[in-house]
């Protein structure tokens, strides 16, 4: 069965001196793997048309759910050729492609995956705000795969949780609102075993697991969540502290929920830190 899809590229392997192996992600028919044969011939079709986190268009003959499809024609829409030169985008690109292929089963189409990692991969081509940037799509990422986060109220009592408002309202927001939401029920821990926040009258119940969260973390948290736009986490500004404590709540409650080791998220996150001496 020949298809007509979109499709990014998740991983390239040589397959031989001429060929290799691509595994994609696409639109309509989920993760596949293909093979691209000729493809490092001189005066082959496919040079210059595929590489590293590209969009592109396939023509590839389905062989049924088995063994590798074959590549017939490959177009590029996004060559994103920015990801070439600037090397703390492109650690972030390589860990959320990988990320992705992951936890992408084979053969299972989703259309909202592909769309948030067709969307990152323009961010970070495009966008310098990369921290926060890869923290707000891991947050959408869980969403996507139907493990988003309980953050409106408390997992074991569903008391309503309070929350620091001042980053979705901007500095000026820091009025007498906040004081009292400190000083009565507000969030607490989080539970990346229940997959939520308790409240602090429940955090003893929460296990050794939890982890402490501030209210501006939550209401961070909680403002991404609700937003469609990436320009909430470009817009933002935060201290050390809630860089840190956002890196650890997520980092842990997707290590968890999604089955994986954090190694290529630290690696991602030590090269974004890294300072060149000139």
């Amino acid at each position: 069965m020949i298809v007509k899809t979109q499709a990014i590229v998740l991983r390239m392997i040589p397959f031989s001196e001429t060929s290799r192996v691509v595994l994609w992600l696409t639109r309509d028919h989920g993760k596949i793997a293909t093979i691209i044969k000729g493809a490092h011939r001189r005066r082959s079709p496919f040079v210059g048309q595929v590489d590293l986190f590209y969009t592109c268009e396939l023509l590839v003959y389905l062989r049924l759910f088995r063994g590798l499809h074959i590549v017939k024609e490959c177009s590029p829409l996004k060559p994103r050729t920015p990801l070439r030169s600037r090397w703390r985008a492109t650690a972030c690109a390589s860990y959320f492609t990988g990320l992705v292929a992951q936890i992408s089963p084979l053969y299972a189409p989703h259309p909202e995956l592909f769309r948030l990692l067709d969307m990152a991969l323009d961010y970070f081509a495009d966008q310098s705000a990369l921290e926060l940037g890869l923290f707000w799509f891991e947050l959408k990422l869980m969403k996507v795969m139907g493990l988003s986060p309980q953050l409106k109220e408390c997992l074991r009592c569903h008391h309503p949780l309070k929350e620091d408002n001042a980053f979705a309202e901007g500095p000026g927001a820091r009025t007498a609102h906040r004081a009292k939401a400190c000083a009565t029920r507000m969030a607490s821990v989080f539970s990346c075993v229940r997959g939520g926040v308790l409240c602090k009258t429940c955090a003893p119940s929460a296990g050794a697991k939890a982890l402490p969260i501030t209210p501006d973390i939550l209401g961070m948290l909680r403002f991404w969540q609700s937003s469609r736009s990436w320009r909430s986490a470009q817009s933002a500004a935060c201290t050390p502290r809630q860089t840190r404590d956002l890196e650890r709540i997520l980092g842990l409650f997707m290590q968890y929920h999604l089955e994986i080791d954090n190694l290529a998220r630290a690696t991602a996150l030590s090269i974004l830190r890294t300072r060149i001496s000139p």
